[in-house]
């Protein structure tokens, strides 16, 4: 018997609309009246996830910032917080800039830029959130970030400096990736799978009794931890072939459709 289900949102649980479709918010509520729990875990701040989980009537935790942040719903309340190291994260942020590439960072679950461009006005569409200008992120005196992404659309750009960072701060930070034009940075050994592990010991279930379901590489150590882990069709090829289940693509009610097929049958 199944206890939790932890299901990413962006092309996962949303549609390309950004929307829970009626027969997705149907399902989870068929779901917890059998007593299972349903977490979200998300790359998506807290403030940016909110509406969704008002949506869904969920009140328990939620994992933000691909696992760099829990949060109870209810309480509004942190419960674990793992952000970059400051002397790491100006380390990179410098870095970063030299490359003229265009950043992310993010603080208090606030946003902050320091471009007016097309990416920052794609990511406030996308996200439900505006971003705080300042001159310079380099200048700028922030505290220990949650998370810092890059936003880059040429592919090939996009896969070298993935790299670039990866080889070049192995040691204090991880690097992935939930869209195909975002680079996402966190503390080092800080991911949804290990955060979900952590949950869980708090919350008496067992690994063999979760399901999770996610479309991208921020969730493969999510769908690796997980009992059955869930791929959606639209996911990329590698997350398909780690998955133990592929469910229809984001656009088809898939998380419906899996649920359905996993639990209510």
């Amino acid at each position: 018997m199944y206890k939790l289900v932890v299901i990413d949102l962006d092309n996962t649980l949303l549609n390309s609309s950004q929307k829970i479709s009626e027969k997705n918010k149907e399902t989870i509520k068929k779901v917890q009246q059998k007593g299972i729990e349903v977490m979200i875990a998300t790359g998506r701040m807290f403030v940016s996830a909110y509406p969704f989980l008002k949506e869904l009537g969920l009140e328990n935790e939620v994992i933000v910032y691909n696992g760099s942040m829990v949060k109870n719903i209810k309480a509004n309340k942190i419960i674990c917080h793992n952000p970059i190291k400051k002397e790491y994260a100006k380390e990179i942020v410098k870095d970063i800039k030299s490359k003229d590439l265009h950043i992310n960072l993010y603080q208090n679950d606030k946003l902050y830029v320091d471009k007016d461009n097309e990416y920052k006005r794609r990511y406030e569409e996308i996200s439900g959130v505006n971003a705080i200008q300042v001159d310079n992120l380099d200048q700028f005196d922030f505290d220990a970030p949650t998370k810092l992404l890059i936003i880059e659309d040429d592919r090939e750009k996009h896969q070298y400096y993935h790299k670039y960072l990866k080889e070049t701060y192995n040691d204090i930070i991880d690097v992935t990736e939930s869209k195909e034009y975002f680079i996402e940075i966190g503390a080092k050994g800080v991911n949804k799978g290990r955060t979900l592990q952590k949950i869980i010991q708090t919350k008496g279930i067992r690994q063999d009794e979760i399901i999770a379901i996610g479309d991208s590489y921020n969730d493969l150590e999510m769908l690796s931890f997980a009992h059955i882990g869930v791929a959606m069709e639209n996911s990329a090829q590698k997350i398909k072939d780690m998955a133990d289940v592929i469910a229809p693509h984001h656009e088809n009610d898939g998380v419906a459709v899996i649920l359905d097929k996993l639990i209510l049958n």
